[in-house]
């Protein structure tokens, strides 16, 4: 089954090179920003790294207990994306209407303030909710290789725990 993982890794990649904008512009949301983009990288690493996991020659039928989560977290992970894509599209709209330093720049500031006020709405601001996704991910992984890094009940605790979250963003999608 193709669950584009690698598309998902480049779109992470691609968000994390956009948000080097309002890294340039909102100096004073530089350590936000430059972990957000960190975490976004990591993200993409942990999808390279699953999807070499899941061929099948490398670790057979173990990949099917992890199909179920891939398809909770990967429509959440894009919903992310595609929402912090849309902070880049607020940044190219009606930019002559937009004070900012020069006439017509956009008041990135806002628009970085107000998406992250959404995402806190939504139920998780965007540094924990990236980092969620990175650790779901990564513990997916672990899960086809075998790993038992913790107990299982404290495993199966965290995955849970995980999985309602990315489980009510699914329905806060469907809503909207």
């Amino acid at each position: 089954m193709d669950w584009k993982l690698l598309e998902y890794a480049k779109e992470a990649e691609d968000v994390a090179s956009g948000l080097q904008v309002f890294l340039d512009e909102i100096p004073r949301y530089a350590k936000d920003i430059t972990g957000d983009i960190a975490e976004l990288f990591a993200i993409s690493n942990a999808l390279h790294v699953l999807n070499e996991g899941l061929e099948l020659a490398r670790y057979g039928r173990a990949s099917g207990r992890i199909l179920a989560d891939l398809e909770i977290v990967l429509p959440s992970l894009g919903h992310t994306l595609d929402a912090v894509r849309h902070m880049f599209s607020k940044s190219k709209r009606n930019s002559r209407v937009h004070p900012g330093a020069f006439p017509g720049t956009p008041p990135y500031n806002i628009i970085w303030e107000d998406a992250m006020t959404d995402f806190k709405d939504e139920g998780m601001a965007l540094p924990m909710r990236l980092e969620l996704y990175r650790i779901y991910l990564q513990a997916l992984f672990d899960i086809i290789k075998g790993y038992d890094l913790m107990s299982i009940n404290e495993q199966s605790g965290m995955l849970t725990e995980s999985e309602a979250f990315i489980q009510r963003m699914l329905a806060i999608r469907a809503l909207g």
